[in-house]
């Protein structure tokens, strides 16, 4: 499966923001430092985004130390003021070759990259809650009742705008996972935008997704029709309980089946995997969790997995997933959190 140039441009910025933590947390080790050089002559993308980042850290370092005492107390024994070797500086605008002076590190190396990494992960997310209607915070799931007597169920870090016009009902899914209960309706359908794709229904229950490649909708109970005119062939599906389809935006749909009781099993608290990359339920697990989450081990992401995942402790979750594959949870601060090859 391919991914859209958008998709990789998020993630060579995650990728760009564990670097910036990473290499501020052991500028002593080689080894990090030899695939810091490689990843950013991987690509022009990467190479690019490497020098916005640091930028950003460039610009966030030149605020006063206020909050040096605090970022201490969760940093304790780090060289706070130890410059990094010279060969970890990227290349030209200069700003970029200034990343790591001293000056720069005065709040301590974890506190202003892990500040950096905020500016670049969260203000999106804020410009994104100005165009909603509702929308849920981390780890807040929200229940709403539309004005036609739907009920909306939104999970955490989602995103929904509502637009009921004469004998149209409208809903355009802006960012992350909704479970609809619709009113039944005939001369009123209900359609949910998501991007290109829309689904639309009289009367039922479904839950819609928006991930990184495209939108997944799958049906509890009654009938939605699913169309998308952007993919290759064009996608027009009609789902019944258990359907679900997975459309993959700007190229084509995947189809399947679940049991209907399993689908939009977050509004319990839990995710129920069948053979799904672990990548996928890491992202589900940072809806949950009050910070950011950088996975920086591809074969992890990669892996299949199947289990019951209980998403209301996502710190506990994240660690037994990746000790269970190889891979290592690493806490940078209390609002990061890195995956690495174990």
């Amino acid at each position: 499966m391919t991914t859209s140039p958008q998709t990789e441009r998020e993630r060579a910025e995650n990728e760009a923001a564990a670097w910036l933590v990473l290499l501020s947390d052991q500028p002593d080790d080689v080894e990090l430092l030899g695939r810091f050089e490689a990843w950013r002559a991987a690509s022009a993308l990467n190479a690019e985004i490497w020098a916005r980042t640091a930028r950003a850290y460039d610009l966030v370092g030149k605020g006063e130390a206020q909050h040096r005492d605090h970022w201490a107390s969760y940093a304790p024994g780090r060289a706070a003021e130890r410059a990094l070797p010279p060969a970890y500086l990227p290349p030209p605008p200069a700003a970029a070759r200034r990343l790591f002076t001293p000056r720069r590190l005065t709040i301590g190396a974890a506190g202003v990259a892990v500040t950096a990494l905020l500016m670049i992960v969260v203000l999106p997310g804020v410009l994104l809650r100005l165009q909603a209607d509702v929308a849920t915070a981390t780890g807040e799931v929200r229940a709403v009742s539309l004005e036609d007597g739907s009920r909306v169920s939104l999970a955490p870090d989602s995103a929904i705008d509502v637009a009921f016009v004469g004998r149209e009902r409208r809903v355009r899914l802006l960012k992350g996972e909704v479970f609809f209960d619709v009113a039944h309706d005939p001369a009123r359908p209900f359609s949910v935008a998501a991007g290109d794709t829309v689904a639309t229904v009289l009367g039922t229950a479904f839950d819609v997704r928006r991930d990184d490649n495209g939108t997944v909708v799958a049906v509890q109970r009654g009938h939605v029709r699913v169309e998308d005119g952007s993919t290759t062939p064009t996608t027009s599906a009609d789902l019944h309980p258990g359907d679900w389809v997975h459309v993959i935006w700007g190229q084509g749909a995947e189809t399947g089946k679940a049991a209907p009781d399993e689908i939009a099993d977050w509004q319990r608290g839990q995710l129920i995997a069948h053979n799904r990359p672990a990548g996928e339920i890491v992202d589900a697990l940072r809806r949950y969790y009050h910070g950011a989450i950088i996975v920086h081990d591809d074969a992890f992401a990669a892996k299949h997995v199947s289990g019951l995942y209980d998403l209301r402790d996502p710190v506990k979750t994240l660690s037994e997933l990746a000790t269970a594959h190889g891979a290592t949870v690493r806490r940078i601060s209390p609002w990061l959190l890195v995956v690495t090859r174990g």
